[in-house]
């Protein structure tokens, strides 16, 4: 197993030797002749009427599972969009060798289901030029999983074709060109992919590719290089607990129907989710950063640290009459362990989203709560150029990181997406990826990191809906499905009834819908939620996620149009100020609204608008988020962009001010007061704001307007 710092001594060679090598391009050097398109040929009939995919054909028609009561060949010759990654007759003969199997037919058939589902994605048709810079495809495929994805290359030696991940085996070999590796298994062949069907693409692999069904703890525990975190995961009853949360066998769709509603601007379709899977987020630290940075050396040295964060009582780990106690959430060490996972399931490309965000202007950051109670973690990518330290990386994430526009220089916790060798970091309830420390809740974190407006999407506040791929990545360029019954078009709506989200209540007559995610919306990050209701009534509460003890102001991120209500703001179960009326109607003269950066106002005329607004109790969307004008523009360029700030229905309202107690888990409540025609409540996003950064007059450094 090489070392952390024979790692980066690779890397560095890597890099210098890849400088040279002007011929390596990527995944667009696929021959051009590889491309095809079979006018009326389903997928179905692709796979049947070539003999060299035969064999994953009889995987496919031994499969035991059906989609809404179809079989899966069958599935496959409807119209729709599909991705299939097939493996030739090769890569089959490989597995059964592999698997002790004589042939197909000896393969049990719900195992044939699992392969042929980790081989097909239902929603999507992908291409090569859909991969670039991903680390996993951005939809799960029919097994509910994502497909990781490593950059890969193909060389000629000898005579033959040779596949790898390592980039430093192609330095000086010949014919050499760019593909993609999937689940650390089977590689696509260069030449081979990307044929369109009229229901997908279809790409050829070498291997059939590998899908853990072990829990994510138990994935920690095979890393050799994650020891002692995995110990310490098991001896705070931690990995016991992720060991017995897949699923929650409760849960049956069955009991609820699809159902038409009609959100503000047009009826959408909206689903009820077919699964509620757990899910958990690891970051784990290796044994080598363990021992180099924090001195941590066995258990007890693990402990011994984490008391120094959080305080609590001195403890013999190796005694087992503190079994009980190192169990206990309230044990520093079962605190630290769990400050460092989260309570859903995400992708290293789907802990942050850049749909909405303008990436030059501010870095894409999400909050989560994790599995120490009463905490929050930042996740943050680094986009902008100027913020970025030496050292740091862009384009990856970090956790609690300071905030540099704000002049914090605290260094954040570097999370990689590569987890060393040929082990599997995606496992059936969730992910764990390496760090480069321990992400703690200590002072020195509530003082620094919590110094910000932290600006919460309601996607991430509740963790089912990344455990079950509620967004699944399917956004920015897709037209919106509205009244669609169909699951399978990109991006579909869903309604979740009590139940389901479990820090939520919504009354019986309440219609809790989530819509999806469009670069087009007036909503932070494309996606919203509303709530509605069949008898002009609705009222819900969830809970707010945890910050440090002080004061702040607690704002919503909403549009307001002529199709809201009027409804009540309560936090804790008391009443906050007047009624809030969510109408669009006199807005301008009620908010004092004005474009933000296409005015004719003076700077100092400027400033004095803004803060007859903040006085007003309202503040311009953010001027780092925009959309687009149209449907079908992919992100990546400001042209046909308008700004949050200039668009008056994309406003932040002050809800309250209070002082939170981080010792007390808070609630958000919405009462309907006037819901007349089904107006509904829209709910898109908060913003948590301590007083040291909107109370800011004339001294220290004011908020920034985006």
């Amino acid at each position: 197993m090489k070392s952390k710092n024979k790692y980066f001594l690779y890397l560095a060679v890597v890099l210098s030797c890849l400088s040279g090598i002007c011929a390596i391009s990527c995944s667009d050097d696929i021959p051009a002749d590889s491309y095809y398109t079979f006018t009326g040929e389903m997928l179905s009939d692709y796979l049947k009427e070539r003999p060299q995919f035969s064999e994953f054909v009889k995987i496919i028609n031994r499969a035991q599972g059906s989609e809404r009561g179809v079989n899966l060949m069958d599935l496959i010759s409807t119209y729709g969009q599909f991705t299939c990654f097939a493996p030739d007759n090769d890569a089959v003969e490989s597995y059964l060798k592999e698997n002790g199997y004589s042939s197909v037919e000896n393969i049990p058939e719900d195992i044939c289901d699992t392969i042929a589902r980790t081989h097909l994605v239902n929603g999507r048709a992908f291409g090569t030029e859909d991969l670039i810079g991903l680390t996993s495809l951005s939809s799960v495929n029919m097994n509910d999983r994502y497909i990781q994805l490593q950059e890969a290359y193909s060389y000629v030696e000898n005579g033959d074709t040779i596949y790898t991940a390592d980039s430093l085996e192609i330095v000086g070999k010949n014919d050499i060109h760019t593909t993609y590796r999937l689940n650390r298994s089977g590689f696509m062949y260069f030449d081979q992919c990307n044929d369109s069907v009229e229901n997908g693409m279809v790409h050829t692999v070498n291997a059939v590719i590998a899908s853990s069904n072990q829990a994510v703890s138990d994935l920690i525990d095979e890393n050799p290089l994650l020891s002692l975190f995995s110990q310490a995961m098991q001896i705070t009853g931690i990995a016991e607990y992720i060991q017995g949360h897949i699923k929650d066998s409760n849960w049956d769709p069955d009991l609820y129907e699809d159902k038409s509603v009609y959100s503000g601007a047009q009826w959408d379709y909206c689903h009820i989710p077919e699964t509620k899977n757990y899910g958990f987020t690891v970051f784990a630290c290796p044994d080598e950063v363990l021992k180099d940075k924090y001195q941590i050396t066995d258990l007890q040295t693990f402990y011994d640290y984490a008391r120094s964060i959080y305080g609590g009582d001195a403890l013999d780990v190796n005694d087992e009459a503190n079994a009980e106690a190192l169990q206990d959430w309230r044990s520093p060490l079962r605190r630290l362990i769990g400050y460092n996972i989260l309570k859903q399931s995400g992708s290293y490309d789907n802990l942050t989203s850049i749909t909405t965000i303008e990436t030059g202007s501010i870095n894409p950051t999400e909050w989560y709560a994790t599995m120490d109670s009463l905490t929050t973690i930042k996740i943050e990518r680094l986009t902008v150029t100027k913020y970025i330290a030496n050292g740091e990386t862009r384009n990856e994430l970090y956790l609690n990181r300071g905030d540099k526009s704000r002049g914090c220089e605290t260094a954040g916790i570097h999370v990689s997406s590569d987890v060393g060798g040929e082990y599997e970091n995606n496992g059936s309830n969730g992910w764990y990826f390496i760090t480069d420390g321990l992400a703690d809740y200590g002072e020195i974190t509530k003082q620094d990191i919590f110094n910000t407006r932290m600006r919460m999407d309601l996607y991430y506040m509740f963790p089912e809906l990344m455990s079950n791929n509620v967004r699944d990545g399917r956004t920015n360029n897709y037209i919106a499905q509205s009244n669609n019954p169909d699951k399978n078009v990109a991006s579909p709506n869903y309604w979740f009834p009590n139940g389901y989200l479990d820090n939520v209540k919504v009354n019986d007559d309440g219609i809790f819908l989530f819509q999806s995610q469009h670069n087009t919306y007036w909503s932070y990050e494309g996606d919203e939620f509303n709530l509605a209701s069949d008898v002009n009534s609705y009222d819900i509460t969830f809970n707010l996620p945890c910050v440090p003890s002080g004061t702040y102001q607690i704002r919503l991120g909403f549009a307001p149009m002529s199709t809201r209500g009027i409804c009540q703001f309560y936090l804790d179960g008391e009443p906050q100020g007047i009624p809030f009326d969510m109408r669009d109607t006199n807005f301008t003269d009620r908010t004092g609204w004005f474009a933000l950066t296409s005015n004719s106002y003076t700077s100092d005329e400027l400033e004095a608008a803004k803060k007859n607004m903040h006085n007003l109790g309202w503040y311009h969307g953010p001027m780092g988020v925009s959309i687009y004008q149209s449907e079908g523009i992919v992100d990546g360029t400001n042209a046909s962009r308008t700004k949050f700030c200039d668009i008056e229905h994309t406003m932040r309202y002050v809800l309250c001010t209070a002082n939170l107690d981080e010792n007390v888990q808070h609630t958000v409540r919405i009462k309907s007061i006037w819901a007349v025609g089904t107006a509904l409540v829209m709910i898109d996003y908060l913003e948590l704001v301590p007083k040291s950064v909107y109370g800011v007059e004339g001294e220290g450094k004011a908020e920034d307007d985006y």
